[in-house]
């Protein structure tokens, strides 16, 4: 017996070596840098969008003469099933099934839809496209303005070349994206937006600097430099009115009070809290949540792993620091403004 169990216990320690390292981070995490996010899918954000524009301008190019100018109802090269709509949307009449479009629509003029239209294929507009309510998108490939109306639905995927409204009660299944803005109405569910402003029903920019520099804030006792940023072991409150000047790791939880400022990034193993007007310069991560108060402002990606919430009127990155907010859901108050992408595959909304 004690040759039997001592043979287990090495056969034990020898299976448990391996996992020393992960065992010992999991009890006393020592991650103590800011993570450097970098969304590698960023650029392939309108991906469907640029594919569908390309492959539309060949087929279009090859038909007959007759198909190239006025409404015309037939077939692309390839022999999809189309509709051009020249100059108002009784083309669209010509449909078996009320109000249901089963052929892909190229709009070449800008047109203003009804509303309640299921177009089951996609949608090409050369000119600015306003939407009805209630109408069903398969997706949307707009050159200029977009605009859908309220309780619309896209189904895969849409882009503008111009600004991208969106009405209220809408609901965007995969990605959406603007070569200028999106602006989004209020309780709008999402998945992923690109563009290089994104804003709830009005746009914001990054606030100004304060007209004279707040009092310099001291960690706690026991905090410690790791290279180029302070580590605290529990939570942290931070009071307000008071600037912090380095990057920051918080074990814990970590709470930013009002107005205060930290020139850094800041990252906390729970969650982050930005009271309202507080400021972070670099990134915020969080390995549960981030929530922030009104009229904030953080200067790089924000990233959780259970939620995001932002607050009225709290920008996110600036006209020339474009970054990303992604978490598995992600909640945007009216002012909230994004300069870059937005990611929420579990579910996004504005409220």
């Amino acid at each position: 017996m004690p040759a039997f169990l001592a043979l287990l216990g090495v056969t034990l320690v020898w299976f448990l070596l391996p996992l020393i390292p992960a065992i010992r981070e999991l009890l006393r995490p020592t991650d103590t840098a800011p993570l450097r996010v970098v969304d590698r899918s960023s650029g392939y954000v309108a991906y469907f969008a640029r594919n569908f524009r390309t492959y539309l301008d060949k087929q279009i190019a090859a038909l007959p003469a007759e198909a190239q100018a006025g409404d015309y109802l037939g077939k692309l090269p390839d022999g999809t099933q189309f509709i051009r709509v020249h100059k108002s949307a009784e083309a669209l009449t010509h449909e078996v099934e009320a109000a249901t479009h089963n052929r892909l629509v190229v709009v070449d003029a800008p047109l203003e839809l009804p509303g309640n239209e299921m177009f089951l294929m996609e949608v090409y507009a050369r000119a600015t496209l306003i939407g009805g309510p209630n109408a069903v998108y398969r997706a949307i490939y707009a050159e200029r303005d977009l605009g859908l109306g309220e309780g619309s639905k896209v189904l895969r995927w849409a882009h503008a070349g111009g600004t991208f409204g969106v009405s209220a009660h809408t609901v965007l299944r995969g990605r959406v994206t603007s070569d200028k803005r999106v602006v989004l109405g209020h309780n709008v569910v999402f998945e992923r937006i690109g563009a290089p402003v994104i804003s709830v029903a009005r746009e914001n920019e990054p606030p100004p600097p304060p007209p004279s520099s707040p009092k310099e804030y001291r960690l706690p006792e026991g905090s410690r430099r790791v290279g180029d940023h302070m580590r605290v072991t529990g939570d942290l409150d931070i009071p307000e009115g008071v600037r912090f000047m380095s990057s920051l790791v918080v074990s814990g939880t970590l709470r930013v009070g009002l107005g205060s400022i930290i020139e850094g990034s800041v990252k906390a193993h729970r969650d982050v809290e930005l009271a309202d007007e507080a400021q972070v310069h670099g990134a915020v991560v969080a390995r549960r949540r981030v929530m922030v108060g009104a009229a904030a402002w953080i200067g790089g990606p924000v990233i959780a792993e259970e939620r995001i919430r932002l607050g009225r009127d709290t920008v996110v990155g600036g006209p020339d620091l474009p970054a990303t907010v992604s978490a598995p859901e992600v909640e945007l108050a009216n002012g909230a403004t994004v300069y870059g992408q937005i990611s929420a595959p579990v579910g996004g909304r504005t409220f």
